[in-house]
Parts: structure tokens; sequence; C-alpha cells
């Protein structure tokens, strides 16, 4: 092998240990938490595939009506009409959960999957939009990664990403939301699409550099209406995300939040 070639070899060398990290391991930003309170997130879910809003629901076990509401969906519809809708996929959802502080980190474990003849770990992670990643399903279950053998019927613990950071963000009412980067994304079309700077985004989710790959879950920052600063009727404090809305009072009193109540 002369001089030239071992050149070449060692720059492919180089780019291949430089670029496998990103490509083998999403990143995602871990808040440290050490108290048993829970707070309110939002998970961006990108639908792997066409599915009804109840599906939806009955996939992260949340309430349907918590999911037409943060979604902002047509309310006045029959309810059977509401959740036999279907979303096609690539659609993007918000899904409401609730994030508690488990084991010093804030992570929902509230979701369970029960496991059918065909799935298989990354079938599993690809059907939760890669808010989860196949070996962090193996790890909180204990699912061995030589074998990856499944128990069809068993229920396994699908651990989400969640985050709250006080529920605030320079000075500012918010909601954090889990997403998962895509193809062709950057951290300034991200920041962009939802009222963000990329230095804010650098920020929350503690980069190094502006850089984010496919398949990296980011923490994004929403702002949020709270009814201790809005004239809302409501018992206890509330807080809604930018373009959603929330019913109270018996699902009597719709709240919404928009550009202009912020």
């Amino acid at each position: 092998m002369n001089s030239h070639q071992e050149q070449v070899l060692s720059l492919l060398l180089f780019m291949i240990i430089t670029v496998l990290p990103s490509i083998s391991q999403s990143r995602s930003v871990i808040e440290p938490c050490s108290t048993s309170h829970s707070c309110s997130s939002l998970l961006s879910y990108i639908l792997p595939y066409d599915s009804k809003l109840s599906e939806i629901a009955f996939r992260f076990h949340v309430d349907l009506s918590n999911l037409i509401s943060t979604n902002s969906i047509n309310s006045t519809l029959p309810v059977p009409s509401i959740s036999n809708q279907i979303l096609h996929a690539k659609t993007l959802v918000k899904v409401p959960i609730s994030c508690p502080c488990v084991d010093g980190i804030r992570r929902s474990m509230s979701t369970t999957y029960t496991v059918r003849a065909v799935d298989t770990v990354d079938s599993i992670s690809i059907s939760y939009g890669g808010l989860v990643s196949a070996q962090q399903i193996r790890s909180v279950n204990g699912i061995d990664h030589a074998n990856d053998t499944l128990m069809i019927g068993e229920s396994i613990v699908i651990p989400l990403p969640c985050t709250c950071f006080n529920g605030a963000n320079n000075g500012v009412k918010t909601v954090y939301m889990s997403y998962v980067v895509q193809d062709g994304e950057s951290l300034k079309s991200v920041a962009e699409r939802y009222g963000s700077s990329v230095v804010d985004l650098e920020d929350i989710n503690e980069l190094q550099q502006p850089y984010v790959y496919p398949g990296d879950v980011l923490s994004v920052p929403i702002s949020a209406c709270s009814s201790a600063s809005l004239n809302w009727y409501n018992e206890t404090i509330l807080v809604v995300p930018n373009g959603s809305y929330a019913l109270t009072a018996s699902n009597c009193i719709k709240c919404l939040c928009g550009p202009n109540d912020l």
C-alpha cells in the first residue's frame, strides 16, 4: 500500500469514526429531578402509518378528549366521528403526557404495549415514531439483545421522553415538547417552526454545537397561557400550550390559547 492509499484509508476511517456515533445513537436531553411532583409535557408524534385518533389515544394511554383539545381539533362533531377520524402517515400529532420523576430523571413510564405475534423490538420502536429507541425498550424491560425474545400477549413498558424545566423559559410560561428531528431538518428550521431560537434550543438541549441529526430528540419550548394571568374560569391553575385549548367546568367552557393570548 503506497502513501496515497494510506492517506485515503486514514481519511475514510476518520469519517466513519466521526459519523457513526451520530447515526447509531440518537441524542436527547435528560432533565434531572428530585421530587415526586409530575408536570405536563408534550410529545411530537409523527405518524409512521395511517391511524385513527382513537388508536393514537390508545397507543399512548391518553384521554381522547385531551388529545383532541391539544391539537385543536373541531370538538363540535359527534364523539364517534372524531374518534374514527383517520390521520395520514407523516401527520404531526401533539400528545399530552404527564412527566413524573423516575429514578432521578424526568421520563414517562405510564405507557405500556401488548406484544403481538408480528412484533419485534425494532418494529415497536418504529410504531412510536422514534420517540423511544429499541435499546431503551430493551433496557427498561430487561430484554436480551442477543435474541430479542418477546412473548405474545406480554405487556412491556414504553419509556417516553419528557421534560418540564419548571414550566418556564426565559420567564415565560412554557410547556416543553419532545420532538424527533426528521431528515433534512436543522436546528434553525426546528427553532423557526416553533417560534424559538437556535441559541435557546442549544441551551435547553445542552448542545455543544448547533447541529442535529435525524432521530435526535429535542426538547422544544412551546409558549403557554395560564389561568393565573388570563381571565379564565377554573378552580385550579390551568396551563394551555399555544395552539391548543382546554375544556373546563364539566366541558362547558373552552379555554383557547392563541398567539394573541401569550
